[in-house]
């Protein structure tokens, strides 16, 4: 009895395999337009990504954290542009800035990492004092007259892997923080 269970469902598995056509099958069905249509999906959602960084940031010092959109290549294929939010927290400074950045990935023969350099216009606010127990005036615990709105340039130099990680340094003319180091993930 256990002998012809297992033929019998060997036979169903069998015939079911048979008689369900395979996706090569059901590919040759497609008309050429809608395959057509299908590659300039998945190629035009390649060109657009997001990713997260963080790090540390000098003069002022500060822990530096943000994500970023990614649209490319662009003009060329080595070019993207890569517009991106930050935020830096610090004992003495807080910080939002935002980035309109262009990077240039150079070419290369192996694999492995790419450097890649960039740059472009950020446009930052960041608040800088000490908090006490004592109130003001108003009776608030915070002081906003020492708040600074700026905008600087970006120049970026760093290196990105394959899987998505990258490693940079950032720094900054005219802009709130001046050297940022960050390491980050491209998804």
């Amino acid at each position: 009895m256990r002998f012809s269970r297992s033929i019998l469902l060997y036979a169903v598995a069998a015939f079911t395999v048979l008689l369900l056509p395979s996706p090569a099958a059901a590919q040759q069905n497609v008309p050429p337009q809608a395959q057509q249509v299908a590659v300039d999906v998945e190629s035009t959602a390649r060109r657009f990504g997001f990713g997260i960084q963080g790090g540390v940031a000098f003069d002022p010092e500060l822990i530096d954290f943000g994500a970023h959109a990614t649209f490319g290549p662009i003009f060329r294929s080595s070019v993207q542009f890569r517009p991106g939010i930050e935020f830096g927290l610090g004992e003495v400074t807080t910080f939002l800035g935002i980035n309109l950045d262009v990077l240039y990935t150079f070419p290369s023969d192996t694999s492995g990492w790419r450097p890649y350099v960039g740059g472009g216009p950020n446009f930052g606010y960041s608040h800088q004092g000490f908090e006490s127990d004592d109130t003001d005036d108003e009776g608030t615990r915070f002081d906003f007259s020492d708040s600074d709105g700026i905008a600087g340039f970006n120049f970026i130099a760093g290196a990105r892997s394959p899987s998505g990680l990258f490693i940079e340094i950032k720094a900054s003319a005219y802009g709130i923080s001046n050297v940022r180091l960050l390491a980050g993930f491209n998804f």
